[in-house]
């Protein structure tokens, strides 16, 4: 069975997303935009290490930025795919509240989701504080907001784990991602 790629978040422009976004339909939704929101800031992240490397005013950063550059690329692909992945598991859960046994299983799935993205959003934070700290001068605006659009996306992506968490049945499950929420919270 072939996939349909021209129905993946990253082959849409913007402008189409925005729409769809703006539509009635459940997805994408906020789970989705928050790793968006993520690879955004990861992108920034990538940008401001990219004007820093070679330059010799950063020559004593230049490793270090070079390695900020090749996470932040990392994670800037990784939640991309999490934007795609946020929207098939909560377009599972919707068909399986026609199927009441998958229910449990398609909610935790919805919940791991935007719980990686939240992760991953923070990974992008502490990338984009070292870029904010070490970085570009004259890119200090990008690494900032590359901070502030990686925070929004984790507290984005844990709105969607605190919905969706409330109604799984699973005490063991719930345990271990609260667990991790709290973790990210430090």
């Amino acid at each position: 069975m072939k996939k349909n790629y021209m129905n993946k978040v990253e082959t849409k422009t913007i402008e189409k997303y925005l729409e769809e976004l703006s539509s009635t339909s459940p997805t994408p939704g906020g789970g989705a935009t928050a790793a968006l929101a993520g690879a955004m800031a990861a992108s920034l992240v990538e940008m401001v290490s990219g004007i820093t490397i070679g330059k010799e005013r950063y020559k004593a950063v230049e490793k270090e930025m070079k390695v900020v550059k090749k996470k932040a690329s990392d994670l800037r692909k990784q939640l991309l795919e999490l934007s795609q992945e946020d929207i098939e598991a909560f377009n599972k859960v919707i068909k399986a509240y026609k199927n009441k046994t998958l229910i449990e299983k398609s909610l935790k799935l919805a919940t791991e989701v935007p719980l990686k993205t939240a992760i991953l959003s923070n990974e992008v934070k502490k990338l984009a504080k070292t870029a904010s700290s070490k970085g570009n001068k004259n890119a200090l605006s990008d690494a900032k907001s590359a901070v502030y659009l990686a925070e929004a996306a984790k507290k984005s992506a844990l709105e969607n784990v605190f919905i969706n968490i409330k109604s799984i049945k699973d005490k063991k499950f719930c345990s271990r991602i609260e667990k991790q929420v709290a973790e990210l919270k430090v």
